[in-house]
């Protein structure tokens, strides 16, 4: 088993010598191989006629089964999701979360801003951080998947080098407002949150919230945003 070389394009040759990639290799043959019968071709005709249909296939969860290729295909409740482009959460996976969450992935940044993931009890794959005065910004943008009111929430991991007077500016239809987030403090609310304010929004509205540096009396903490529907 150990000298194996595979070919992955008509480029070039790809040598593998991990026992775990041969075996994705074999899960990958056996969809295509359920593929050629299902639709009687050859492996070729696979790639160039049916290769969203081989696509399908290899997005879903591996416990994902079926008796024959006539039966429909059966999903346990425990299979893990298909992971993003950065693999698995390491965190608290932001789609579980209720309402609208925009991690700090998604966010646009302006100035120096640190990865961090030491202070556990994050959301996604880690949080970020910046000096205070440094002129750095996040900006977070939340759309209104509905009319209604929305609790309005920022997730933060408390610190002993955390700004005491963290300003928050929050852009929202009605009008601007600033926060101060104490964020040596713990978040009161659950996954670590805390709520900036209530908001009153249409369908398709946005909401923007951006952590700012200027005075923030520490280390600034920027997680996620989460907009949080009131009147279900």
């Amino acid at each position: 088993m150990a000298g194996r070389c595979i070919s992955v394009t008509h480029e070039a040759l790809g040598t593998v010598r991990v026992m775990k990639t041969c075996g994705m290799m074999g899960e990958v043959v056996g969809k295509a191989a359920a593929v050629c019968v299902a639709e009687n071709c050859t492996p070729r005709d696979v790639y160039e006629k049916h290769w969203s249909k081989l696509d399908a296939l290899m997005r879903l969860p591996g416990k994902a089964r079926r008796a024959t290729l006539n039966d429909p295909i059966v999903i346990p409740e425990d299979a893990l999701p298909e992971a993003g482009p950065y693999g698995p959460p390491t965190g608290l996976d932001p789609a579980k979360l209720s309402g609208v969450v925009v991690d700090d992935k998604d966010a646009r940044t302006k100035g120096n801003w640190t990865e961090g993931s030491g202070l556990k009890g994050y959301v996604g794959y880690g949080y970020l951080y910046a000096s205070p005065d440094s002129g750095a910004e996040a900006t977070f943008e939340l759309v209104a998947p509905r009319d209604g009111t929305f609790s309005l929430r920022l997730a933060y991991g408390a610190h002993p080098n955390r700004g005491t007077a963290v300003p928050v500016h929050i852009s929202m239809p009605s009008g601007e407002q600033v926060v101060r987030v104490n964020m040596r403090e713990k978040p009161p609310l659950p996954q670590g949150f805390i709520e900036l304010a209530r908001v009153v929004l249409r369908s398709g509205q946005k909401v923007r919230v951006t952590l700012k540096t200027e005075k923030a009396g520490g280390i600034v903490h920027a997680d996620a945003v989460q907009l949080l529907p009131l009147d279900r």
